[in-house]
């Protein structure tokens, strides 16, 4: 009988071998794929490319602070004083005026009086070119006010002298309520005008 030629006999193990191979690897991949995926590591979770994190609002650094004076009714009640505040650089005049009045209606820190109803809210402040700054303010304005024609001034004056004195873009202020124009605050002075500033009922020891 003829043997089978040498080339075809080695042919067929290498063959045989190749199949043998194959099936093995198939067989590890199938496991792999079954696996479920490892838990992220602590380094992982942390990394900077985690959505989450992206979303998270950042602090405001303090050097994006400016002091502003505030004047408050003296214990007294013969002049305005000064209490000093912290606020933020906003972008606009405007962002940082409603900022200092929102301060005055938060009221003083120390021995000072309150000169802004504490219910008041900023509607809204607007600049107008000749420097006029329309400042409207909620109804609470008018009906958490106590009255009185000192006390009227004394509101009327740390608004106004506050305002011209942190900002010199703001010339003289203007006053509204829910929009609108007032002839007075509660029966005294006169709204249907604007304000210059008054630095003359200011207390003369204060530090400009």
């Amino acid at each position: 009988m003829k043997l089978p030629d040498r080339t075809l006999l080695l042919g067929a193990i290498g063959l045989f071998v190749l199949l043998v191979v194959a099936a093995l690897v198939w067989r590890q991949d199938s496991r792999r794929a079954a696996a479920p995926p490892p838990a992220p590591a602590a380094g992982e979770a942390e990394s900077p490319r985690t959505p989450a994190l992206s979303r998270a609002p950042a602090e405001v650094p303090q050097g994006n602070q400016r002091e502003v004076t505030l004047f408050f009714q003296s214990p007294d009640g013969e002049a305005l004083r000064a209490e000093k505040r912290k606020i933020f650089l906003a972008e606009t005049v405007t962002d940082q005026a409603r900022q200092a009045v929102r301060e005055l209606i938060d009221g003083p820190r120390g021995d000072l009086l309150p000169t802004l109803p504490p219910a008041a809210e900023v509607r809204g402040i607007y600049l107008a070119a000749d420097g006029t700054a329309y400042v409207d303010f909620s109804q609470a304005f008018v009906d958490g006010h106590v009255g009185g024609s000192s006390g009227e001034i004394d509101t009327v004056f740390s608004l106004v002298d506050t305002l011209a004195f942190n900002f010199p873009e703001i010339k003289r202020v203007k006053i509204l309520v829910e929009g609108e124009e007032r002839a007075t605050l509660k029966q005294h002075l006169d709204l249907t005008r604007s304000f210059l500033p008054d630095m003359s009922i200011v207390a003369q020891d204060e530090e400009r």
